[in-house]
């Protein structure tokens, strides 16, 4: 068995089968066949799939998440998603042939217990399908837990590993603007909703710089805007759809109230009222002590030391995997794909990456195994 070219084979399968949240029928039934192919066969899980190898006490969780986003694939290439309007531009596809080419190194080591092998559903979309897959049971028994994640801002071939707090807790908010609309060319008898809205926009990044303390990490985005008829009609309504990533439990819970007294307030400066919906997301990701150690035991192994990257920040970006890691020791680990021949970043419909990579992936995975379950 060529790995490379096998797992190669799997990622494009996976890419041209783009699909998103719960709705992963083909993906699952791809991933069930791969898996039934070499005597590990899934069973299902709250919308996602479980498989276990080997036996004992000692149990080693090792994840990837299934789900692709909703835009079009920009790319043109042979493998192109032939899902329209889904992509794999976060890069969940490598991530299911990394774990399955774990799977097919692991099939080959003799283990001192059990790999469990999570396949989840819907972690681009909150609440996410990590939390019901641990409600269901996948953690019982579990020592360690660990996952992957591709990161094209690193350099090719390298790991990065941060200790602690890794990615952000991750809160959406809504909030809608009510006004009072009339023609377009006599505002003195209308209460403008664009007006307020535009105002309240610039008062959250207010927010940020002048109510947040400064050493404290905060991001306020407002990524969706919605109201008005026409050009010459003014707006009685405008709906604001945005973000919040916080690092810190205190910061995170003084945010709805400031929010919304920020919003109210500057509604009512203008004659407009205002409501606010917020929910919260993925809490903290945080590292263990022990899943760090692991971890760059593993990365000296597959890649050399001088190829590890100690993330000195974390991400501001989210995970649901922070449910994992609330509940049993492991870490999150990203692999280098930066190349100037791939320039497109997470999220972008045209994101690729030298698909060489994938067996340092599936070699990572088998070593995190492997040590665990010597050490257990």
């Amino acid at each position: 068995m060529n790995l490379k070219t096998t797992l190669i084979e799997t990622r494009r399968k996976l890419h041209a089968a783009a699909e998103t949240g719960f709705e992963l029928d083909n993906t699952k039934k791809l991933l069930r066949q791969l898996l039934s192919d070499i005597s590990i066969p899934p069973h299902e899980q709250a919308g996602g799939l479980i498989a276990e190898l080997g036996r004992g006490k000692s149990c080693v969780l090792l994840r990837s998440d299934m789900d692709a986003l909703p835009l079009q694939d920009g790319k043109s290439v042979s493998y192109r998603s032939l899902q329209e309007g889904f992509c794999h531009a976060c890069g969940h596809d490598a991530h299911m042939a990394m774990l399955y080419g774990g799977a097919l190194l692991l099939k080959e080591v003799h283990l001192a217990g059990k790999v469990r092998f999570m396949f989840q559903p819907a972690e681009e979309c909150p609440p996410g399908g990590a939390l019901g897959m641990i409600e269901a049971g996948v953690l019982e028994g579990v020592d360690m837990a660990f996952a992957l994640h591709l990161a094209p801002w690193l350099p090719y071939g390298t790991i990065g590993i941060k200790e602690g707090a890794t990615m952000a807790a991750t809160d959406n908010f809504k909030i809608i603007i009510r006004g009072r609309s009339g023609h377009g060319a006599m505002p003195h008898e209308c209460v403008d909703a664009v007006l307020s809205a535009s105002h309240v926009v610039t008062g959250l990044q207010a927010l940020v710089s002048r109510m947040a303390d400064p050493l404290e990490p905060l991001v306020i985005t407002v990524g969706k805007i919605s109201g008005g008829t026409a050009a010459n009609v003014i707006a009685d309504s405008v709906v604001l759809e945005g973000t919040a990533r916080t690092l810190s439990s205190e910061m995170r819970s003084k945010l709805p109230n400031w929010i919304e007294n920020v919003a109210k307030n500057i509604c009512a400066a203008f004659g407009a009222e205002c409501e606010l919906d917020y929910m919260f997301g993925y809490p903290v990701l945080r590292n263990t002590n022990g899943g760090i150690e692991i971890a760059v035991e593993a990365a000296k192994k597959v890649v050399g030391e001088e190829k590890i990257v100690r993330l000195d920040r974390p991400l501001m970006g989210g995970e649901d995997f922070a449910y994992v890691l609330e509940r049993v020791p492991g870490a999150f680990i990203f692999l280098g794909t930066g190349d100037e021949q791939y320039p497109y970043p997470l999220h972008h419909p045209c994101f690729d990456f030298d698909e060489k990579i994938l067996p340092v992936g599936a070699e990572l995975f088998r070593e995190l195994a492997k040590i665990v379950l010597r050490d257990a």
